[in-house]
């Protein structure tokens, strides 16, 4: 079992070059930046998001992101999770275009960073540390036209949170022109009681010297985004691309004492931007 946990965790490495990303990047993945014959394509993005999830203060980081296809129509894709929250997500889809060209389906492998006290609120931290988590799960996701959804599951396989999260997400391609791609998307994420609780329960095994209330948090909805995306093609290679999102906290994570709740440190309202150079191939 060790044995396992080791070579997961060794999978994840590549991962983590994306686990800065917040849920702009998401749309990415649901509009087609890749020019007509490429194979796919790659971007740099200058990212402001939450610093933890949940809290009322950005930082500006910088990560890739990017998607390659195959000639059968199986793809890689790497991006973030979507909400507010710094992970990774590296997805393999295995359904060719001779089988379906509008299902997707594959595994996926999630990377999750840790929070320790290089956050910029005071009392979160002196909170117990809690450690990167690694997250193995599936998607099945359908394209029609400008319209494309996507429901995924992943459960953590590292030992961290013990939990899983349930992702919906949706897009709809408001213009696409040879010079111009306008999408709006919008995704939720459901997650259990253990989830819940390592990153917004409070308890004497992970209270420390924050001085925050006690406090379960319960399974549920946590967060629901909406997302504006803009891409601008200068030619079939290159493009620069901006997201703007919004997430709102919900149910037991908004009432966290780290976001919202009784003597709330955080913020119920989750704002991030991405500016981010393309290269298609």
């Amino acid at each position: 079992m060790n044995d396992m946990k080791s070579v997961l965790l060794s999978s994840a490495a590549a991962v983590a070059l994306s686990a800065t990303l917040a849920s702009p990047v998401m749309a990415y993945e649901d509009v087609s930046v890749v020019a007509e014959g490429g194979h796919g394509f790659v971007g740099l993005g200058v990212i402001s998001k939450p610093d933890y999830e949940g809290s009322d203060d950005n930082k500006t980081t910088a990560a890739p992101f990017g998607r390659y296809r195959w000639a059968s129509g199986r793809y890689a894709s790497l991006g973030g999770t979507g909400g507010s929250e710094t992970a990774g997500r590296l997805g393999f889809n295995l359904i060719t275009t001779d089988s379906s060209e509008n299902w997707t389906f594959g595994p996926l492998l999630q990377y999750r960073l840790k929070r320790d006290d290089d956050v910029e609120n005071r009392q979160v931290e002196k909170m117990k540390e809690v450690d990167a988590a690694t997250e193995l799960g599936v998607f099945v996701g359908f394209k029609a036209g400008p319209w494309s959804t996507e429901l995924s599951f992943a459960g953590d396989v590292s030992d961290e949170h013990d939990g899983y999260l349930v992702y919906l997400k949706g897009s709809y391609e408001l213009m696409k022109t040879g010079k111009v791609l306008v999408a709006l998307g919008a995704n939720t994420s459901w997650a259990d009681s253990n989830y819940m609780d390592t990153y917004f329960g409070v308890d004497s095994s992970n209270v420390g010297n924050s001085g925050l209330p006690f406090y379960n948090a319960d399974s549920g909805f946590k967060d629901a985004t909406l997302s504006l995306t803009g891409v601008y093609f200068f030619n079939r290679t290159w493009a620069v691309a901006g997201v703007a999102s919004y997430t709102r906290m919900l149910n037991d994570a908004e009432d966290s004492p780290l976001v919202e709740g009784n003597q709330g440190v955080g913020d119920k309202n989750q704002p991030a931007a991405v500016v981010a150079v393309l290269y298609s191939f």
